[in-house]
């Protein structure tokens, strides 16, 4: 092997003599090639035994380089190609890329700029394969100091850089067009910085992580403004937001939403003060209407749920159960007319079971249909006369039974609060009816026994008795009709006087009857007030966003 690189060296001594010969080459260059034990092969000038000026060095591993030598090292301009396939170009110091220089990867990237020692380092120019282009500062092969980056998505950074990561104060422009402004650690926002988003939305205060966090403000598009705390990028903690139109809310946020406790102010005077859940109302809560209504009680899904009291301007109130926003359920509602009710309620009407108690001393203890007395119940008037007994819409109707304090009772079937059909009469000076009623008259079959013993059996026709002949057949007129159904009954009026305190020694003993009056203490034709007739609270605004 020494004889073979003697040889070689030889031959090319000769040929540099012929070329000092001819006067072709400088006396103090030698041009040579030398292979070396590990492979090399170096094809260039010599001084003093050693590299010197241009050559090339190649290696089996596929290191090829061309350029200056300086007393055995490559020193100067040149070029090499590495094993990988890169490509460098440029100033080189003690066999290292060191001042400016090109490298070309296989890949397709390149980087034009400031070499130091071998390492990438100073300012620069960086295009990458993926087609992002970087352009400032490099410490080792790191983007480090000022630098701005692009890529083909659109996406351009321009700020400060740390061993490659985006640190400091910088600014962002996303493919979207969001902008983001302000300071950066490890490659995302951090601390107080500023966002802008295409749509106009701005967002001014503190990030973590790459995500709106900490205290901030955030202005929508539509110009309502939000300022408190975030998470997230979300809306988080205690916060206030400005509507456009002028409302208000103030309170706890989780999930973006509005959560725990807070107020919201509507610019028509509505005011919530309670409970939030995921951004609707729920809880216990107060919220005062625009009329000056209010309500407070518990909510669900933005509406009165469970137990509640609304006060009416009126001063009217209902205190007890709601179901969706309706009175429904067991509860006492108080209204300006003095009215009283206690039972129950659906929809916001009386339904069910309850006692409605009159300023005049009237009360209803029994059943509710829509509003309406039906069913059974017991009636009660100021003068001490008591119903009890069967009711449909609202009056007597059906079996009932009456006393009334001068002792008259009657018991037996009532039409439109009438007494009507078949019944029994039970009178203060002792005679007894039963048979049938018209309008609160004895009118059809029916026997009177006196006190005394003495009875008028046979048939009846406006409180007269007609003998035991049947009259002619009747058709009940309309008018008739129209007047039962709509008789009024009042309970302000007591029993008129009682005809039949007078001895029956007239002729005709119908005159001497009683029952006459007895009607004229029936129940009012006033359907009691229920809960729907004053205001009542419709859906709570607002609800979630």
């Amino acid at each position: 092997m020494q004889d073979r690189h003697r040889g070689r060296v030889i031959g090319a001594a000769l040929g540099l003599a012929l070329g000092l010969a001819q006067g072709t080459l400088p006396a103090a260059a030698e041009v040579l090639l030398k292979q070396y034990d590990n492979g090399g092969i170096y094809e260039g000038e010599f001084r003093n035994g050693v590299q010197h000026g241009h050559g090339r060095y190649r290696l089996p591993s596929g290191y090829d380089y061309e350029g200056d030598w300086v007393e055995g090292r490559i020193e100067g301009q040149g070029r090499v190609r590495y094993p990988d396939g890169s490509v460098y170009e440029g100033h080189f110091t003690d066999g290292k890329p060191d001042g400016q220089g090109r490298i070309a990867y296989p890949d397709g990237s390149t980087y034009d700029g400031d070499w130091q020692a071998g390492e990438i380092t100073g300012q620069g120019r960086a295009s990458y394969a993926n087609g992002a282009l970087y352009e400032g500062g490099f410490r080792r092969a790191l983007h480090h100091g000022k630098g701005r980056l692009s890529n083909p998505s659109g996406y351009v950074y321009e700020g400060d850089w740390v061993a490659g990561r985006k640190e400091g104060q910088g600014r962002i422009t996303f493919p979207d067009g969001a902008i983001y402004e302000g300071p950066m650690k490890a490659d995302q926002p951090e601390g107080q910085g500023r966002l802008t988003l295409p749509d106009g939305m701005i967002y001014e205060g503190g990030f973590h992580a790459g995500q709106m966090s900490g205290h901030g403000k955030l202005t929508q598009p539509t110009g309502d403004v939000y300022e408190g705390l975030m998470l997230d990028g979300r809306r988080q903690g205690s916060g206030k937001v400005s509507y456009a139109n002028g409302d208000i809310y103030e309170g706890g946020f989780a999930e973006d939403r509005r959560h725990g406790q807070g107020v919201f102010r509507g610019t028509d005077g509505y005011v919530y003060e309670g409970e939030w859940k995921a951004g609707r109302i729920e809880g216990q809560g107060r919220v005062t209407y625009p009329d000056g209504t209010i309500y407070e009680g518990r909510f669900a899904n933005d509406l009165p749920q469970g137990q509640g009291r609304i006060t009416y301007p009126d001063g009217s109130w209902y205190e007890g159960n709601w179901n969706a926003g309706e009175i429904d359920g067991e509860g006492e509602a108080h209204y300006a007319s003095g009215l009283v009710y206690r039972g129950a309620f659906r929809a916001g009407r009386t339904q069910g079971r309850g006692v409605m108690t009159y300023p005049d001393g009237y009360s209803y203890d029994g059943d509710w249909v829509d509003g309406l007395r039906e069913g059974q119940g017991t009636a009660l008037y100021a003068d001490g006369t008591r119903y009890e007994g069967a009711f449909a819409r609202g009056r007597r109707e059906g079996l009932g039974r009456i006393v009334m304090p001068d002792g008259f009772i009657y018991q037996g079937a009532w039409r439109a609060g009438e007494i009507e059909g078949q019944g029994r009469a039970e009178y203060p000076n002792g005679d007894v009816y039963e048979g049938g009623f018209r309008a609160g008259q004895r009118w059809g079959k029916g026997v009177l026994t006196r006190k005394d013993g003495g009875r008028l059996e046979g048939y009846w026709q406006a409180d007269r008795w007609l003998g035991t002949t049947p009259p002619p057949a009747e058709t009940e007129s309309a008018a008739d009709t129209e007047q039962a159904e709509t008789a009024a009954e009042t309970p302000a009026q007591g029993p008129q006087s009682d005809p039949a305190a007078a001895s029956p020694t007239t002729a005709n003993p119908a005159a001497a009857d009683p029952a006459a009056a007895a009607p004229a203490a029936g129940a009012t034709s006033t359907t009691p007030a229920s809960p729907d007739e004053t205001p009542s609270p419709a859906t709570l605004a607002p609800g979630g966003e």
